[in-house]
C-alpha cells in the first residue's frame, strides 16, 4: 500500500487528482491489452487497474461485461493476468471477483501478484 500512498501524495503535492486507468487483461487480446496499458501510462495514468476477466460479471456495467467476454473468448487465464500486471510500469491493481482467485488458489495468487 505504500506505493499507492506515494502516488496519491505526489498527485496531491502537484495539486491534481491521481489518474487511474482500467482495462480487462486480454482485451481485445493479450498483446494489445499490454500495449494499451503502456499507452495509458504514456498518456499520464498514475495507477492501472487490470481487470481479471470473469464469466459472470454481474456488478460491472455492459461495456466491462462485453470486454470480459471478449477476453475470455480469447482464452485469457490467471497466468495471463499476472503476466500483464508484471509488465505495468506504474503501480497496478488487479480488479476481480473472488471466484477466479479462489480457483487459482488464494495464497498462490497473492504470492505471484506480490512478485
Amino acid at each position: 500500500m505504500k506505493i499507492l500512498s506515494e502516488v496519491f501524495e505526489r498527485a496531491k503535492n502537484e495539486n491534481r487528482a491521481a489518474l487511474i486507468g482500467y482495462l480487462p487483461a486480454g482485451f481485445p487480446n493479450r498483446e494489445l491489452s499490454a500495449r494499451l496499458i503502456d499507452a495509458m501510462v504514456d498518456g499520464g495514468v498514475d495507477i492501472v487497474e487490470v481487470g481479471f476477466p470473469y464469466s459472470d460479471p454481474v456488478m460491472d456495467g455492459p461495456v466491462i461485461q462485453q470486454a470480459a467476454e471478449v477476453s475470455l473468448r480469447n482464452g485469457t487465464s490467471a497466468r495471463d493476468v499476472l503476466e500483464i500486471v508484471s509488465n505495468v510500469k506504474v503501480p497496478a491493481l488487479v480488479m476481480s471477483y473472488w471466484n477466479p482467485i479462489e480457483k487459482f488458489g488464494t495464497e498462490k495468487f497473492a504470492t505471484e501478484l506480490s512478485k
